[in-house]
């Protein structure tokens, strides 16, 4: 199927629905909207939680890891089949208090699982506390990270709060202080947070001995990231959306205990923003572009005794480009459709020449079209066609990947169903139809995958 052709699927996906018959519910009161917050969430966690990352804290593929071998290029396709749709995201972020839950098929054995519990609890007076609770498993992730904040809010709607996030390891917790001010939907807040805040007391102070870990970290230089987001209307037609965050270049040293000499020092770089702005010409109509990066740097130096391979400076980025659009041509029917561009560059440098070089990027577009019959209550189901062309640009093969290379041409059919609950309360079930099936012997099977969002 070529790229016309496929475009040419989208591009009916939104006009379908145009001829449908009346609805029966009843109209909506606001407008529609998209968010990218999410996508900021897992830019913060990823640095807010270095111990998540599938090769820990102190791997050698540095911060994102976004490469491994038993990754296939079918892995973001079927990601993007499992997770919530535009409206659904925002309307999650739109609650203070609910669970969520999706998951689906990334190989013949394993799924992909991302959940979330989040609460607002009323503490007296100006005080509250909220809890979120993040899990996810994830071929180059697993985390379970709870986040806790209590928050005195004033009656101009200007708050201060502070931050903790609770890790199994104890060094690797995080303490932070937020400011900001919210009025409905719109908020702006800066936040500062010191990262692994007890890291240096704890191998310092207390002296972790040789179990049960044997390599202690020392933060020759702490680590903290400021960071901050807004959300704010522009008059009735328009909406932006800002984040951002970035880290002090932090210095790590890493070595054996019994072996001091041993290990590497390591300097780190790490900053990610984030760009939303939509226009809403009517209720029924919301069209949005977007941007956004994530930079990471680690430079590694081997201690006198530390070996060749730790001597070298990895740079990693990924960077989005894209558009979105929501149509509502009856009061049950959405339309529903994004289209962007990614690249994700790689660069390693070994110093002493201890490894290949890597100098890799692979760049994509992609897009979903949906057509939803999302009434307020009752039974709602969907259709939509999945892209993803990924192409290797430079570095083939330098890269861990289940097949051959990463760049391969992706894309699905996707149906759902399910209910919805007076509540907004959703539970949905799907299934992709893969139009061009790769070297698995799966067919037209192109994986199922399961959603639920309970509010309260």
């Amino acid at each position: 199927m070529t790229l016309c052709a496929r475009a040419g699927g989208l591009a009916l996906l939104l006009v379908l629905p145009a001829t449908a018959t009346a609805a029966r519910a009843q109209s909506d009161t606001v407008g529609l909207h998209t968010t990218l917050a999410g996508w900021a969430d897992d830019a913060l966690l990823a640095i807010l939680d270095r111990d998540a990352a599938r090769g820990g804290r102190l791997s050698e593929r540095g911060i994102l890891q976004r490469f491994w071998s038993d990754i296939d290029p079918d892995y973001q396709i079927n990601l993007m089949r499992m997770r919530f749709d535009l409206v659904d995201d925002d309307e999650w972020y739109r609650h203070t208090s609910g669970a969520r839950y999706w998951s689906g098929s990334v190989n013949t054995r394993d799924e992909a699982i991302g959940a979330e519990f989040k609460a607002h609890t009323p503490l007296g007076g100006r005080w509250a506390a909220d809890v979120n609770l993040r899990h996810q498993s994830l071929l180059e992730l697993a985390r379970s990270l709870v986040r806790l904040r209590v928050r005195r809010t004033v009656r101009s709607g200007m708050y201060t709060a502070l931050d903790g996030s609770f890790s199994f390891h104890k060094p690797s917790s995080d303490l932070g202080l937020a400011a900001g001010w919210q009025r409905g939907n719109t908020q702006v807040e800066i936040a500062l947070t010191a990262l692994d805040a007890f890291n240096n007391f704890i191998y310092g102070g207390l002296k972790v001995q040789n179990t049960p870990a044997d390599t202690a970290l020392d933060y020759r230089r702490q680590p903290f990231l400021l960071h901050g987001h807004a959300d704010l209307p522009l008059g009735r037609r328009w909406r932006v959306a800002g984040y951002g965050g970035v880290m002090r270049p932090a210095t790590l040293r890493a070595y054996v205990q019994s072996a001091p000499d041993s290990g590497f020092l390591q300097h780190e770089r790490y900053g990610f923003a984030g760009a939303l702005a939509e226009w809403l010409p009517s209720r029924r109509v919301t069209v949005g572009a977007y941007a956004t990066v994530i930079r990471a740097v680690t430079d590694r130096v081997p201690l006198p005794n530390g070996g060749a391979v730790n001597d070298f400076r990895l740079t990693e980025r990924t960077a989005t480009l894209g558009g979105t659009i929501l149509f509502r041509p009856r009061p049950d029917w959405l339309l529903e459709g994004w289209l962007g561009r990614m690249w994700r560059p790689e660069r390693r440098v070994y110093r002493r020449g201890a490894a290949p070089d890597v100098n890799y990027a692979d760049v994509s577009w992609s897009g979903q079209a949906v057509v939803m019959y999302r009434p307020s209550q009752g039974f709602t189901g969907s259709v939509g066609l999945d892209l993803d062309r990924r192409d290797v640009v430079r570095g083939y093969g330098e890269v861990p990947s289940l097949e051959s290379s990463q760049g391969r041409h992706n894309s699905e059919i996707r149906c759902d169903f399910g209910w919805r609950f007076p509540n907004r309360s959703l539970f949905s079930l799907g299934l992709g139809f893969d139009l061009d099936p790769g070297i698995w012997p799966r067919g037209w099977f192109g994986g199922a995958h399961g959603r639920f969002a309970l509010y309260w």
